[in-house]
């Protein structure tokens, strides 16, 4: 998918999770502490029929992917997301931008528009970001422009 470098500046490939893994992640990204398998299970028993033995082996995966790490220091191991939520997110939608759209951002949003996938407020709201968006790059333009003596 792409290249990110996580919270403790490493450079990884972010690769397309499958579901099972992804719902883990989930799960870890949501809390604010370390987990164990047995705790993940617990969160996941609603929608998930899955035994400690199985989340170990999604974990085993995570871990040699580079997307969670495990504190083995006591007899229970915790697990971590080396990832966050947004790498992920943005990696995974630069994917689908690439695969499906050409890497064009206008062909995606007019493809929600036009399949009416987008409510008014949606659209408000991303006019609103763009806005700012435009307004923090003509700042940052207008700091470079200084810092380098100014128009000549």
């Amino acid at each position: 998918m792409g290249v990110v470098m996580n919270k403790h500046n490493k450079k990884i490939k972010i690769e397309n999770l499958p579901d099972s893994e992804l719902d883990i992640m989930f799960v870890l990204w949501h809390s604010d502490k370390p987990l164990k398998a047995s705790e993940i299970v617990k969160i996941l028993i609603k929608s998930h029929v899955w035994k400690t033995s199985t989340v170990h082996t999604l974990l085993a995966r995570l871990e040699e992917k580079h997307f969670v790490t495990v504190d083995k220091e006591s007899y229970s191991h915790y697990f971590s997301p080396l990832i966050s939520e947004d790498e992920y997110r943005a990696a995974e939608s630069q994917s689908v931008l690439a695969r499906l759209c050409g890497g064009s951002i206008k062909k995606m949003v007019a493809s929600l528009i036009s399949n009416e996938s987008i409510s008014d407020e949606d659209i408000k709201e991303l006019t609103d970001m763009l806005q700012k968006n435009q307004m923090e790059m003509l700042q940052q333009n207008s700091i470079d422009i200084e810092n380098k003596g100014g128009l000549k």
